[in-house]
């Protein structure tokens, strides 16, 4: 099994180091750790209470003996590497950046913006052969996808997962990062034109929501948030996404409940609280209506009624 070193107890982030066994590392590729971490604006960074040789301070940089992978949702920051600390690269929302083992790095969110950063830590025969094959290369370490949406959803089944730390945890994660590089590989392009304001209000509130799936959203203060009206975003949503705000939530968390439901040992009521849903009957009967399945049902994989 593989064991959690240590686990975060700041509720502004979630992560969990991990310790691999004899399976994980036969299996080729394997986390070593992975979570996220929300920094406000002007808060210090990097945060404490990560092990000893996961810190560093930006005076000195460091390095690590494993592959990292980074994903910045809100906010931005700068990142450096190598051993004559290169130019400075920007990390914009949507963006991510990759670690390379003993190569030096540094990076840091804005102060005045903060950041929220997703990130998994990856060790394993696969990832020497990816690197050896030179299909990640130091010299490029930032990566800009045109459309960051198959990012969000993998690593939000990364924290699903760690939230659910179980026998294969490791390796499990180590199979999803493969699909995060699969991402990174394929869709990086060169920076695209400039966002019409209406493309960009839509996908940061996607990125909003997709977020706080397990909580209530003030969706008035997220139009506020947005320099929007509450009115005019519920209008912009409907219109380019072809669902309500509310819609869009709902599809989401029974997303995320289908995947908790095959990928973890959670009780029913469990995954309704992790999926915001404060009434596990509720739960149940949405679940139902809009799939045709019970939620267990659904993790049994039993067929379908026919209609």
């Amino acid at each position: 099994m593989s064991t959690p070193l240590k686990v975060s107890a700041d509720p502004k982030s979630f992560y969990r180091y991990l310790l691999a066994d004899s399976q994980d590392r036969d299996w080729g590729i394997y986390a070593t750790s992975a979570g996220y971490v929300d920094i406000a604006p002007g808060a210090p960074y990097p945060p404490a209470g990560h092990p000893k040789n996961y810190r560093f301070c930006w005076e000195e940089g460091r390095r690590l003996d494993e592959l990292q992978i980074h994903f910045i949702t809100r906010g931005g920051g700068v990142f450096e590497s190598n051993e004559e600390g290169g130019p400075s690269q920007r990390v914009a929302p949507g963006g991510a950046f990759v670690l390379f083992p003993q190569v030096w790095h540094r990076y840091a969110p804005q102060a005045e913006t903060g950041w929220f950063e997703y990130w998994i830590g990856l060790k394993g025969d696969h990832v020497e052969r990816l690197l050896q094959k030179k299909l990640f290369r130091p010299d490029h370490p930032v990566f800009t996808p045109a459309d960051s949406s198959a990012l969000l959803r993998l690593f939000t089944e990364v924290v699903a997962c760690l939230r659910h730390h179980s026998v294969g945890t490791s390796r499990t994660l180590g199979s999803v990062a493969l699909q995060i590089l699969a991402e990174l590989q394929t869709g990086a392009a060169p920076a695209a034109p400039a966002e019409k304001h209406t493309d960009h209000v839509i996908r940061e509130a996607k990125l909003m929501l997709d977020q706080h799936l397990e909580q209530e959203v003030d969706l008035e203060l997220m139009a506020k948030k947005l320099n929007v009206g509450y009115h005019w975003l519920r209008r912009a949503f409907k219109q380019e996404t072809g669902q309500s705000l509310h819609q869009y939530r709902l599809q989401n968390r029974l997303n995320r409940a289908k995947l908790l439901l095959k990928s973890s040992d959670a009780t029913v009521e469990q995954i309704a609280l992790q999926t915001g849903f404060t009434d596990p009957y509720y739960f149940s009967s949405i679940f139902k209506q809009k799939t045709g399945s019970t939620p267990s049902g659904w993790r049994r994989g039993d067929p379908l009624p026919l209609t």
